[in-house]
């Protein structure tokens, strides 16, 4: 089953799966949360680092070997697995209940 996302605000920089919202209405006694969706996009040039929490634009500046989280799909070189070129844009506010 794919895992679904959602962003907490309408403005909101970071998403999370289900399971993170469901770990906070337990934590807060809700039955249920009002979120938005996180709808998958890619853009040209951009990237977001995993590991780090933020976008680059794609230049070496940002991601490779002087980062010293780097570490290589392959084991050797190339792009870290931390990189994505997956973002996520907001979609339609939707209403998660509690499971």
């Amino acid at each position: 089953m794919k895992t679904k996302y959602y962003f907490k605000h309408s403005d909101s920089e970071l998403c999370y799966s289900e399971n993170y919202f469901q770990e906070r209405m337990k934590e807060y006694g809700l039955n249920e949360l009002e979120v938005f969706e996180a709808i998958p996009d890619k853009f040209d040039g951009i990237f977001w680092c995993k590991e780090h929490l933020f976008s680059g634009d794609g230049t070496k500046d940002y991601c490779g070997k002087q980062c010293d989280e780097y570490k290589p799909r392959n084991g050797k070189s190339g792009c870290c697995i931390h990189h994505s070129t997956k973002m996520y844009e907001h979609g339609n506010q939707v209403i998660l209940t509690k499971n």
